[in-house]
Order: C-alpha cells, then sequence, then structure tokens
C-alpha cells in the first residue's frame, strides 16, 4: 500500500524519470483523445431522438472539440523540448485534464441514462465501461490520474445500474464493485515494472557510458605517454604515416632528441627526478614548438618531432638547437637541480617515397652520429650516412651467410708491466676478412653483430680461437677477451663461455673479461649477477674505456673489478691536455687505493709510457709498443721482451 501511495506522487527529484515518464505517457494520451471521441459520438448519434438535443448533440460535441484540440497539441507541441520541468507541468495539467474529462463524460453519460430503450441504456453500460477502462489503460504512466479515472468510472457506473432495477445492470455493478481494488493493484503494478526497466535503462545507459568513456581513455592512453601527457610512439608513427598518405610527395621532416647523462639523474637521484626531467623535458619542447610541430616521446629519455614539412632546413635546424639549448638549462629535482644535455638527429628528406620506418632509422642514424661525437648538438642526415646505412645493412646480410664465421680470426695485442718492461698478456681483438668486402672494422661489425642478435654466435666462435690460443702461449701470459653488452646482460652466453673453458683445460685465471660502461649500464642487475658468476669462476674482470661513460664509484665497489682500463681519449692526450692528465693521474691514484690493476690504453709514445709510470700506472698497451699482431707473431714479440728484459737486467 506505502507503495502504491508513494507511486501516485509525481518524482520530482528524479528529472531523468519524469522525462521518462511523460515520453511514456505522450505516446499514449493522443490514443484515449481518439477513444473519448469516437464512442462518445457514437453514444451520441444513437440518442439523437430519444434524448434533448443539448444532451445528446451539443455536450458531446463540445466535448470532441477539446479532445481533438488537446490531440493536436500532443501531437505538435507536447514532444518539442521535453525537459524535467517542462515534463513535470504538463503531467500536472494532463492530470487536472484527466479529472475534468472524466467527470464531464461520465457526468454525460450518466445524464443520458435515462433516456432511450434498455438497449441504449446497454450502450451506456458499454460506454462506461470499455471506455473508461481502455483510459485508465492510457493513463497508467501517470497512476495517478489513472487512479481517479478507475474511481471516478466505477463509482458513476456501480450507482447508476445498482439503483436501476434492472437485475443484470445490478448484477453488474456489484461484479464492478470488486473490481475496483484489482484495478488499482494492476495500475500500480504496471507503473511499479515500468519504473523498473526505466531504472534498467538508465543503468545500462549509465554502464554504455563508462564503457564508451573506458574506451575514450584505453584510446587515448593507446596514443599517450602517461607520464609527460605527449603522444607516444605508436601516435608517433600514426601521425607519419597519416601525412605521408595525405601527401607522398612531401615526406614529413623529423627529428629525435636523446637525453644525454640521463641515466645518472636515475641512479642517483632515483627515478621520482628522472620522471621530474622528463616531464620539464616535455614542457619545454613544447612550448617551444608551438603549434609548428608534434612532439612525441618514443621511450626513455628519447621524444621525437614531427617539423612542419614546409619549414626551411634552417628554421629546422635553429630549432633543432633550440630543443638542445632547452634541454641543457637546468632542472629543480625535490634534492636540488640536475643537468642533462642533449643530441638531435634529423632527417629533411628530399622529395621521395618513404614509409615512415625509413624516415625514423634515418633520423636515429643521425643522432647516432652525434652522440657517437660525445659533443651534443643537431645533426642533419646527410648523403654520407645514406652510404653508411647502406653498408650496415649490406653487412647485416653478410652476417647471416653461413660462411661469416670462417672469416673471423683474432689478433694479439700485448699488454706490458710499464715498470718491468715485460709482457703479462694480450687483449685479444676481433678482425673480419670477408671475401666480398675486404677487412670490415669492429666498428663496423660489432654493432651490426649486436642488432641482428648475431653477437653471441661471434663471441662463442672468437673465444674458441682465444682458448686454444691460451694452450699455445706460455703459461704465464693471460689473454683479455671483450664481451658486448648482450654477453654481459645474458646468462646462457656466460654459461656457454664457462662450459668452454672446463672443456679446453684452460685455466680460468688466465682468463680476463672486458666489459665497457655502456654494457654495464644497459642492465646492471643482470651484469651483476654473469660477473659475479665468472668471477666465481676465477675468471678476472676489467672495465673497459673507464672515464667516457657514466659509472659511479658505488659500481666500481659493488663490482670488484680486477683492473680499469683508461681509455685511450685520455692517454693519447695525456702530455697535451692537463686535464686528460689530471683524470689518468685520478684514476691511477684511485686503482691504487682499491688494491687493482690499472691499464693504459693508446700508449704511441716512450715519453708518454714514462710518464704513464710515474704516476703510478701498472699496465700499458699501444702502437708504441705493438700493434695487433697474429697469434704466432704475438708470442715470439712475448718472448723477445722477455730475453730484452732479462739481458737487461743481467747486464
Amino acid at each position: 500500500m506505502k507503495n502504491f501511495i508513494a507511486s501516485l506522487r509525481l518524482q520530482k527529484d528524479n528529472p531523468k524519470f519524469l522525462v521518462a515518464q511523460f515520453e511514456a505517457l505522450s505516446s499514449q494520451i493522443p490514443i484515449l483523445y481518439v477513444l473519448l471521441v469516437i464512442n462518445a459520438l457514437a453514444v451520441a448519434i444513437t440518442h439523437i431522438k430519444s434524448a434533448p438535443l443539448w444532451l445528446s448533440l451539443y455536450i458531446p460535441v463540445g466535448l470532441s472539440i477539446v479532445c481533438v484540440f488537446r490531440l493536436c497539441w500532443w501531437e505538435i507541441s507536447a514532444k518539442e523540448n521535453v525537459t524535467p520541468e517542462r515534463a513535470l507541468r504538463l503531467m500536472k495539467v494532463t492530470l487536472a485534464g484527466a479529472v475534468i474529462l472524466t467527470i464531464g463524460f461520465g457526468g454525460w453519460a450518466i445524464a443520458l441514462y435515462q433516456y432511450g430503450d434498455a438497449s441504449q441504456q446497454g450502450q451506456i453500460a458499454y460506454f462506461l465501461i470499455v471506455t473508461g477502462i481502455s483510459c485508465v489503460f492510457c493513463l497508467m504512466h501517470l497512476p495517478l490520474a489513472a487512479a481517479i479515472t478507475t474511481i471516478i468510472t466505477f463509482t458513476a457506473m456501480i450507482v447508476t445500474f445498482l439503483f436501476s432495477g434492472n437485475p443484470v445492470f445490478v448484477a453488474t455493478a456489484v461484479s464492478g464493485l470488486f473490481l475496483v481494488l484489482p484495478f488499482l493493484r494492476v495500475i500500480n503494478s504496471y507503473f511499479q515494472n515500468f519504473a523498473h526497466l526505466v531504472r534498467l535503462a538508465e543503468e545500462l545507459k549509465q554502464k554504455q557510458a563508462e564503457a564508451e568513456e573506458l574506451n575514450l581513455v584505453n584510446s587515448r592512453n593507446a596514443l599517450q605517454d602517461q607520464l609527460t601527457g605527449l603522444a607516444n610512439r605508436r601516435s608517433f608513427f600514426l601521425s607519419l604515416e597519416k601525412m605521408l598518405l595525405q601527401d607522398p610527395s612531401s615526406p614529413p621532416v623529423i627529428g629525435i632528441v636523446d637525453l644525454d647523462g640521463f641515466k645518472p639523474v636515475n641512479d642517483v637521484f632515483g627515478h621520482a627526478a628522472g620522471d621530474v626531467v622528463l616531464k620539464e623535458t616535455a614542457r619545454r619542447f613544447v612550448s617551444l614548438l608551438g603549434d609548428q610541430g608534434i612532439v612525441s616521446r618514443l621511450g626513455g629519455d628519447e621524444f621525437g618531432i614531427i617539423f612542419p614539412s614546409d619549414m626551411p632546413l634552417r628554421a629546422v635546424s635553429d630549432l633543432g638547437v633550440a630543443l638542445c639549448a632547452a634541454v641543457r638549462e637546468p632542472f629543480d629535482i625535490p634534492d636540488g637541480s640536475v643537468r642533462v644535455s642533449g643530441s638531435c638527429g634529423i632527417v629533411y628528406p628530399d622529395a621521395g617515397e618513404y614509409t615512415a620506418e625509413d624516415l625514423y632509422e634515418k633520423a636515429d642514424f643521425a643522432l647516432y652520429q652525434v652522440k657517437s661525437k660525445r659533443i651534443g648538438g643537431v645533426e642533419f642526415f646527410s648523403p654520407e650516412h645514406e652510404k653508411i646505412l647502406t653498408q650496415r645493412y649490406l653487412i647485416e646480410l653478410e652476417l647471416q651467410a653461413d660462411n661469416f664465421a670462417k672469416e673471423l680470426k683474432l689478433e694479439y695485442q700485448p699488454i706490458l708491466e710499464l715498470r718491468s718492461g715485460r709482457v703479462v698478456g694480450f687483449e685479444a681483438l676481433a678482425r673480419w676478412d670477408s671475401a666480398r668486402f675486404g677487412r670490415i672494422s669492429p666498428d663496423a661489425f660489432i654493432p651490426a653483430a649486436e642488432r641482428t642478435a648475431v653477437i653471441g654466435r661471434i663471441t662463442r666462435i672468437l673465444f674458441g680461437q682465444a682458448l686454444d690460443a691460451l694452450k699455445i702461449m706460455p703459461a704465464h701470459l693471460r689473454v683479455s677477451f671483450n664481451l658486448s653488452a648482450r654477453d654481459i646482460c645474458d646468462h646462457e652466453t656466460s654459461m656457454a663461455l664457462l662450459a668452454m673453458i672446463s672443456r679446453s683445460g684452460v685455466d680460468p685465471k688466465r682468463i680476463e673479461f672486458e666489459i665497457t660502461e655502456t654494457a654495464l649500464l644497459s642492465d646492471f642487475d643482470t651484469a651483476d649477477q654473469v660477473i659475479g658468476m665468472l668471477r666465481g669462476a676465477g675468471i678476472s674482470i676489467a672495465l673497459d674505456d673507464f672515464g667516457t661513460g657514466y659509472s659511479s664509484l658505488s659500481h666500481i665497489h659493488r663490482l670488484a673489478f680486477d683492473k680499469l682500463k683508461i681509455d685511450k681519449a685520455f692517454v693519447m692526450n695525456f702530455d697535451r691536455d692537463a686535464r686528460c692528465m689530471n683524470i689518468t693521474r685520478s684514476v691511477a691514484s684511485l686503482c691504487q687505493n682499491l688494491g687493482i690493476a690499472s691499464v693504459a690504453e693508446g700508449v704511441e709514445s716512450e715519453d708518454v709510457a714514462e710518464s704513464l709510470k710515474g704516476i703510478g700506472v701498472r699496465l700499458a698497451q699501444g702502437y708504441y709498443f705493438s700493434r695487433p699482431l697474429p697469434l704466432e707473431l704475438a708470442i715470439d714479440y712475448a718472448v723477445r721482451r722477455d730475453v730484452a728484459v732479462s739481458q737487461s737486467l743481467s747486464a
């Protein structure tokens, strides 16, 4: 009962339900008016001769005109601009109209009942019952109007028929008395079901909206970098492909900017500081470019720039320089401020057919070239770069050939103890004499091997040769062998190398593996594990090219290297650059304090050799002593040096 009474009230606090209720009601009201007009005129026609004209004609026609007017209004205007406020107002008007029309048509029918014969009275009974019930069903979406119509209609019918003296009508009145309550329950049940459907529909709309919002978020996330808010790598390439498709004859100008020195920020200050640098970099880039291009974060500390295709070469260059300059400004982080620098590779393509991958590869290669010079700044992809790329492609193809392994060999550069002058070992250096291209520099084929995942195979082939060489060399000589970044971060390769040592019977203490700072920093945790395993087997580990990367003293302490190799860039300028001399002296002092050996690479004169010995450098190699030699000549060199030293001491 409480639910029924509650349903009779218009739900002012539920605007969406009010609109849904009104829309459902507005589709039924016109039917109500049509039923009233047709049935009323039918009754009027049959009573014209038996009842006064004002009752049989004027009243029903007048009521019908009102109904026709309301019917037209509902069809034309009622459904326009349906707001909750308008729906509430119109349903209140409909409620009042329903009461007025029910009383009007009901009163007219009762007044007409006393005229006419039994058949005409039966028609009146039919009009009250059928028309009344039909109108109730039309008003089901407005339960208060339906309930009032039910009560008025049944009350009029019961009172009229109960005192008619006609047994049939009296029985009808009695049965109608018992139908009122069921009808009210039907009205309540119908409306409750309608309200439930509205709620379900609203919930469904809400879920659909949530799903659409989620899809929108997912779509945005799929094309947006979550940290910086910039377009991501996928969006970058989609934009390139779209531009190339729209205007193939005018390929876009793209640049790739990489942050130099970003990794130490992460290592020293933590990833939160690194995130601050990346977000601020993104902000600076967007501020610089404005609407002149698209900025994307391609991953890590690499950003992609799409310049307008009509931007002149000079303007592109100036903008590239400005991007690098923006990166050099200090970044404020919670613990203070940090500085990094930037390198930018740009491809300014000529007219022609390109793919997005083509343009990216060219810009990336220009970036690689400028980074290899260690000076930062901007470099454009050039015809010379195109030649190098072509050569790189050909080398990568050649690495896939079955017979390239037979063309690999090692040469051995002697490593001397500066105080005694004796050879203590050799650095094994890879050589590739291709039948197709002649001798290929390790600087060309080692990176290509890393890119094509052939490096592991090359490492095993050359290390096998190094083990064979150790079997021939005098027992006091050692071999230093270079491992790539992939090797040092690959458990499978390291296990294979240990297995080869075990099978060869060579003493692991005669083997030294060299790794670069770049290899170390590519995956420090894995490198730490592999180095620990190798050192556990008795193998020495040397850090190669020390001073050119971003290793921290904590890394050196944690990994417990046996040697530090001072990069030749410092050694070759030792006697000409005070900074190089001071760096070399500092490294030598560091090694002495840590109790490990220091090795100077690139010694090319006796003066430099003597100076290095004077500051405490223990070992050295370079053209002053010997170029890399084939195995037989290398062993012969070591023997001759030993003889010369022995003769010098005996003299």
